[in-house]
């Protein structure tokens, strides 16, 4: 989570169910060594779109949510790549876009949200995370009942919709490729935790060892020039500045282009993905 956020232009509507959040653009290290956006950037984008509506309009009463002892984290989600996305920094010298966040349903002791990344130049929408934020008593370490008040509140958006987010792989077989990672402390949040999309460059950056180790079938090129078309990650644990990491990367055995990744800190699992990409990869810019 981003220690300052600027005055971006922000809508919020009445009910605090929906809001948007509108940005200028990016900037040159948000593209990766072979000229596209970063994944681990576009992560960041969803982050910004949760972060601007909670801290600056209150959005889902996150601030009364919130207090020294208690927070909302983000459990894990899905995130879902229109192809165009990966082409749009080639395309665009100049690319304004908002998140739309929306609260599809209320549980217990979470809330599941989508938001929407839309290309504000032809308005198509070209990426959407569907994720789970959970209440926690930070003392404890544990997931906590939402307050009556809240979820009486906010009732009223239980959606139709029925979105089930995939669970991701929880041990890595003994053919997995591993990579061992020292976290630092510009990996981390506000929290002092390891911030999300490090996570996400941690999978990718050892993707790509396996590829250059020949352990990675049909993906043979600079796994950046490869699309990703879906991502699915799960937080297990917290990972904290100075602490080694060892992620484990291994191809599904049924579909090459879809692997999976396992993170450990010592023995204990921290963070499971699965990432779909495309079969072709893209040209050189």
């Amino acid at each position: 989570m981003a220690t300052q956020v600027l005055d971006y232009r922000l809508d919020i509507d009445e009910k605090n169910f929906k809001a948007e959040s509108y940005f200028p653009g990016i900037a040159y290290d948000d593209y990766d060594r072979e000229g596209g956006i970063s994944p681990w950037k576009i992560c960041r984008m969803f982050e910004a779109g949760r972060v601007v509506p909670f801290l600056q309009g209150n959005f889902l009463d996150y601030l009364n949510l919130c207090s020294k002892n208690f927070g909302i984290f983000v459990l894990g989600g899905d995130y879902y790549f229109d192809s165009c996305l990966w082409e749009v920094t080639r395309r665009y010298h100049y690319f304004p876009y908002k998140i739309s966040i929306e609260l599809i349903n209320v549980g217990q002791t979470s809330m599941t949200i989508r938001e929407v990344l839309t290309n504000l130049l032809d308005n198509k929408e070209i990426a959407t995370f569907y994720g789970t934020v959970v209440y926690v008593d930070k003392l404890a370490k544990r997931s906590q009942p939402l307050p009556y008040w809240h979820r009486t509140k906010y009732q009223g958006a239980a959606s139709s919709e029925k979105v089930q987010l995939d669970s991701s792989v929880t041990k890595a077989p003994d053919k997995a490729f591993k990579v061992k990672t020292l976290i630092a402390a510009s990996d981390t949040d506000l929290n002092g935790h390891t911030n999300q999309a490090s996570y996400v460059r941690f999978c990718l950056d050892a993707a790509e060892a396996a590829r250059r180790a020949n352990h990675l079938k049909l993906l043979t090129r600079d796994i950046c020039r490869y699309p990703i078309l879906k991502l699915s990650t799960s937080y297990r644990r917290e990972t904290l500045a100075g602490e080694a990491i060892t992620t484990s990367v291994w191809q599904d055995d049924t579909t090459p282009t879809v692997i999976h990744f396992a993170l450990h800190c010592g023995d204990t699992l921290a963070f499971t993905a699965c990432v779909t990409f495309k079969p072709k990869a893209c040209s050189r810019l």
